[in-house]
């Protein structure tokens, strides 16, 4: 069985779009979900132990709702959801973004919180997603690429 991708984003072009990068691998299988509701049901159906083990995706790719405010977002529906177990581990998450706010930036790539492991571009993803994805699923380094790019964002604030 090929690792699967939950794809969730409001940009319905977006979602197709990393779709068909990931399909093109051939190494991948992706949900394509438009709306949270959606999502969140994709999340509910590869539970593991109704949902006290970690989950059977492979990774989620997401992005920011500009409707909600940044606790509201579907990034920290799927942690909470996560830490009501002792017996789950974060599901690797790739946030995609046109929004580079730096408060958005610290509290997706704050181990302790979001703890995403790569914060993308909107305009550039297409250049890292394959190798990214890489890392994250065969090398099992989501949590690394999170605290390399958590570093480097502490970084920026020190400059």
């Amino acid at each position: 069985m090929k690792p699967v991708i939950l794809l969730y984003d409001l940009d319905n072009t977006l979602v197709d779009e990393c779709a068909a990068l990931i399909g093109r691998t051939g190494l991948y299988t992706s949900i394509n979900t438009y709306n949270e509701a959606n999502a969140t049901e994709a999340l509910r159906q590869y539970n593991r132990f109704w949902g006290l083990g970690t989950n059977k995706l492979a990774c989620v790719i997401t992005g920011w709702n500009s409707y909600k405010k940044p606790r509201d977002q579907f990034l920290f529906r799927l942690r909470n959801e996560e830490r009501r177990s002792p017996f789950r581990y974060p599901t690797p998450v790739l946030l995609i973004t046109e929004d580079h706010r730096r408060d958005l930036r610290q509290i997706a790539l704050d181990p302790t919180d979001g703890d995403v492991a790569a914060y993308l571009h909107k305009d550039t993803f297409q250049d890292f997603l394959e190798d990214t994805l890489h890392k994250i699923v065969f090398g099992e380094r989501a949590h690394e690429l999170n605290s390399i790019a958590y570093a480097k964002l502490q970084r920026e604030d020190d400059e």
